[in-house]
């Protein structure tokens, strides 16, 4: 039987030894043991775990913890999926798992909670039934990472967060993701939370907070940062359930049985791909936005260069074109207008006559000019439609929830126009941004024991249509880019080509309240390795508070390359970029960021990075601080024959392990190592 899989994963493997279970995906292994869920998890050669992960509960004020879990494997495995059961019994008490897992290493758990009730026996009078206190009043899920893994956080959505006892500011994403606190980090329920260092992690996921009781909703998970390890905790109850509450004497062999359901998923995803290195993107539309319809853009001089603009960007070496919002009259919509149509088939006819690729841009949202508006309005939109855009032509355009029908339309004809307009891949706007969602008119939301309506995250639904569209693109030999503002589950990245950031942290450094590079934010979310999903930096300007330059300094550092949005200076310098990494042949050179070099520097705030091929290194030299450094001095660990300007082609020095550099804020060069 043949199964459409992502190219660069393998077929799950299972193996059922004594008591334990191993679910074997590409670069990870899951294992199952006496204890609930998993014993150890090991990616990429890396355990993750530093004990096996734990149920902690209490009765009569004795904490005890759940163990001597049976597992037991459903005898269908196949090349996607295998499903193990556990169960166990204490304290009169029992848990049940039905642990399924992905191909792609995507775990789905559900834990059930349930009373013991009474045996045969018991039932006809032939032994006493046992009317032990089973009513628990805690059941929490810890687990212990390893403290070599969990160096750095990132949670979704953004709110606001306790890190060592001290609230942090709210709002802002510069606490999204960071360094682990030193003692504790709190914060209230949240769709996600995952935890890594450079190379591996893990993440959890929840569509909801379904029977969750938290005593303090500011603590609904924290990070408990020990000696030897870290401690993920997630608050399921910090009370008595309530639908056992006031059950005594006969009634606790009936205590309804309930459940809490969880995603979890190791990383990296997949193997990380080299298109960093082969694309060479425009993206137009963003930020400087253009005053004109994109024909009138691309087919007439640029600014008074007198080159029209489509030959201009060819010429200095684009080879994919990312076009806005701006190319379609009707905000985000599959559905097009006759005029965008022609719009379409235009910008990619002239666009593979250069040999350049062009990927359109979809996004998150549903437009009142849509056609299907008036009918479908209240079925597929989010229940929070606060805030939603206006543009020319005059609509609005709000939010559209993917655990509607929507999802269904959106793929189907998505599909259909890629087939029929011939363009390269999509590009996808803030779609995997799942947030809380209560319009039950398509599913969303769920009734709380306080009779209120509760919010979910629809990360199945986006799930679902990530892999749908991914695996019927990959067939056509095209991509899907996605930009997610920092929020995304991690379950949605085998299925995306490229992750678009850095629009959350620019917006700090163009309103001046970030000065400095957040080097832990950085390495948490925007190396892409740790994830196995190739990042590129959106590198917006606004001078004099932050320019391009300054933006490319950042990312370069840790190899996020950037992708221009402005055909002018911005494309220049990014193509003088291309240019020195295409005769370096960096694709074919391994990236060692500064923090696993060695090669220092008189100044801290300097940093080097460098791309390495054996017989030579390609530097990145960039200052991190938004203030000039004065001279510097870089020190390589051995002599080496020759430097040059990467650039320039000068040549620095000849027979030497020391240079000096001096920047400006945030500015950076590149320097050419003969060894």
């Amino acid at each position: 039987m043949k199964h459409n899989m992502v190219k660069t994963l393998t077929p799950i493997k299972t193996n059922y030894v004594d008591n334990d279970f191993y679910f074997k995906v590409w670069n990870r292994t899951y294992k199952t043991g006496s204890d609930p869920i998993f014993s150890s998890i090991v990616s990429d050669g890396q355990e993750l775990l530093s004990s096996p992960i734990r149920l902690v509960s209490e009765i009569g004020g004795k904490e005890f913890v759940f163990d001597g879990f049976k597992t037991s494997p459903l005898n269908e495995v196949t090349d996607e999926s295998a499903v193990c059961l556990q169960y166990t019994n204490k304290n009169a008490t029992l848990i049940n798992t039905a642990i399924k897992t992905e191909y792609d290493g995507m775990v789905d758990c559900t834990i059930t909670l349930s009373s013991q009730g009474r045996t045969v026996a018991q039932v006809f009078g032939l032994e006493q039934s046992d009317l032990s206190d089973r009513v628990i009043s805690k059941l929490w899920l810890e687990i212990p990472l390893k403290k070599e893994v969990a160096k750095f956080y990132h949670y979704a959505e953004q709110c606001r967060i306790e890190i060592d006892g001290v609230k942090t500011d709210f709002p802002t994403c510069i606490y999204q993701a960071g360094e682990m606190a030193k003692k504790s980090i709190k914060m209230p329920f949240r769709p996600q939370v995952y935890v890594g260092n450079d190379d591996v992690g893990l993440s959890v996921m929840f569509e909801s907070d379904k029977n969750w009781q938290v005593a303090d909703d500011s603590n609904a998970i924290e990070f408990i940062v020990n000696d030897n390890d870290v401690v993920l905790r997630l608050h399921l109850l910090d009370e008595k359930p309530f639908l056992w509450k006031d059950k005594s004497g006969s009634q606790l062999e009936d205590l309804t049985p309930f459940s809490f359901r969880l995603m979890l998923m190791a990383t990296p995803v997949k193997p990380l791909s080299d298109n960093i290195y082969t694309e060479r993107p425009l993206h137009i539309d963003c930020f400087k936005k253009i005053l004109v319809d994109y024909e009138d853009f691309l087919f007439s001089p640029f600014e008074d260069t007198g080159e029209i603009a489509f030959d201009r960007i060819k010429r200095l070496g684009v080879n994919t074109l990312y076009i806005h919002e701006k190319w379609n009259d009707i905000q985000n919509s599959p559905i097009l207008t006759k005029k965008a149509a022609d719009r379409l088939k235009l910008i990619v006819k002239e666009g593979h006559k250069r040999g350049i690729k062009v990927i359109p841009y979809f996004g998150y949202e549903f437009s009142t000019l849509s056609p299907l508006f008036g009918e479908y309005a209240k079925e597929f939109l989010y229940s929070d439609v606060n805030w939603f855009w206006y543009r020319v032509p005059y609509q609005r355009a709000l939010k559209v929830c993917y655990n509607s029908n929507y999802k269904e339309i959106f793929v189907k004809v998505l599909i259909k126009l890629c087939d029929e307009f011939g363009f390269d891949g999509l590009y996808l706007d803030s779609i995997f941004t799942t947030t809380p969602c209560t319009n039950t008119e398509h599913g969303c939301g769920y009734m709380g024991f306080d009779g209120k309506i509760h919010p979910t995250y629809p990360i199945f639904a986006v799930r679902d249509l990530f892999k749908t569209l991914y695996l019927e693109l990959q067939k056509r030999g095209k991509t899907l880019n996605n930009h997610s503002y920092g929020n995304f589950p991690t379950c949605v990245l085998p299925y995306v080509t490229s992750l678009w950031e850095g629009e959350s942290l620019q917006a700090l450094f163009m309103k001046g309240e970030l000065k400095d590079l957040p080097e832990d934010y950085y390495r948490a979310l925007y190396t892409g390795k740790s994830i196995g999903v190739p990042v590129y930096m959106l590198c917006y300007s606004n001078p004099p508070v932050w320019t391009y330059t300054q933006a490319v300094s950042n990312a370069l550092l840790f190899g996020a390359l950037p992708k221009p949005v402005d055909t002018g200076a911005p494309l220049e310098e990014t193509s003088i970029l291309w240019k020195v990494l295409k005769e370096f042949k960096a694709k074919k050179a391994k990236f060692v960021p500064y923090f696993k070099g060695n090669i220092t520097t008189s100044d801290q705030t300097i940093k080097v990075s460098y791309y390495d091929n054996k017989k030579s290194n390609l530097l990145i030299v960039a200052n991190t601080k938004n203030s000039p450094s004065g001279k510097v001095s870089v020190y390589l660990p051995n002599a080496v024959k020759k430097l040059v300007n990467a650039v320039t082609g000068e040549i620095l020095g000849e027979n030497i392990n020391t240079f000096s550099v001096e920047f400006d804020k945030f500015d950076y060069s590149i320097v050419k190592v003969v060894k």
